[in-house]
């Protein structure tokens, strides 16, 4: 964990702003904020007391989210930054997810969900089929939200400066140039609208539990769906739902049924 220290930390100091003036809310915030800190600091001596005191932090997040109705980036980022440090993989991804979709250009909350994808004992590659596709259209599956937004916003802005200039009596500008800098642009708008109305439509999950045995149906009396167990921090899209149980598919195409006590979706 002293490898993620740094990036950990960095989530605290930008998010302290979010509840300020908001009253009790923000007290339980900062108190929250504090126990985090003072867990950090006795982490290398004290790890046990530590412990503790990152769960006393989780509880005040957690009412945060859970009693007062708050939602937003930072809260979530917070939370997911102490499941982290307590190295509770699958929660610390699920909070980060949930971050990353109230904030999706983050750069913080980007770099730590990566980091802790990273460090998820399953290894489920994404499926192959489409692979033809994905290589066309490389620059909506290879780009970062955030690098996409970036090279959108350059595209829009390259475009009307160059309009702009013609419009003026500047024929020098070529034609050409604009127009493509406004095709790029246009793309990567495509590819943004894309995942907004995909993340509005699709139901996702994380597996919370250390590990979950992969049934072929909706009940314990199925055989298991896997030879092995799938672990905290394996993501999955929700095909169906039952009563206590969910249909998904992996990343890798796989489908099979988890029970809904080991999972938490991303909403």
């Amino acid at each position: 964990m002293r490898v993620a220290q740094t990036l950990l930390l960095t989530g605290l100091v930008v998010g302290m702003p979010v509840l300020r003036a908001q009253g009790e809310p923000a007290a339980v915030f900062g108190e929250a904020n504090d126990l985090f800190r003072q867990a950090n600091q006795m982490q290398a001596n004290a790890p046990q007391q530590a412990s503790d005191l990152y769960r006393k932090a989780v509880l005040r997040y957690r009412h945060l989210i859970d009693e007062r109705g708050v939602r937003n980036s930072k809260l979530f980022y917070n939370l997911a930054n102490t499941y982290h440090q307590l190295d509770d993989i699958g929660r610390a991804i699920v909070n980060y997810r949930r971050a990353e979709r109230l904030d999706p250009v983050d750069p913080n909350v980007l770099r730590n969900l990566e980091y802790a994808r990273s460090r998820r004992q399953d290894k489920l590659d994404s499926n192959t089929g489409g692979q033809a596709l994905k290589t066309l259209l490389f620059w909506h599956y290879e780009f970062s939200v955030s690098t996409r937004v970036r090279l959108f916003a350059s595209g829009w802005l390259i475009f009307w400066t160059l309009l702009l200039m013609r419009s003026v009596g500047q024929d020098w500008v070529p034609r050409e140039i604009a127009m493509g800098s406004g095709v790029v642009a246009a793309l990567f708008l495509i590819s943004l609208a894309y995942d907004g109305a995909a993340a509005r439509s699709t139901i996702e999950g994380v597996i919370v539990a250390p590990d979950t045995i992969a049934r072929q149906g909706d009940g314990q009396s199925y055989e298991p769906a896997f030879r092995d167990p799938l672990h905290a921090g394996a993501e999955f899209e929700v095909l169906e739902t039952r009563p206590d149980w969910y249909r998904v598919e992996l990343p890798d195409g796989r489908r099979c049924w988890l029970p809904e006590r080991d999972v938490e979706l991303v909403r």
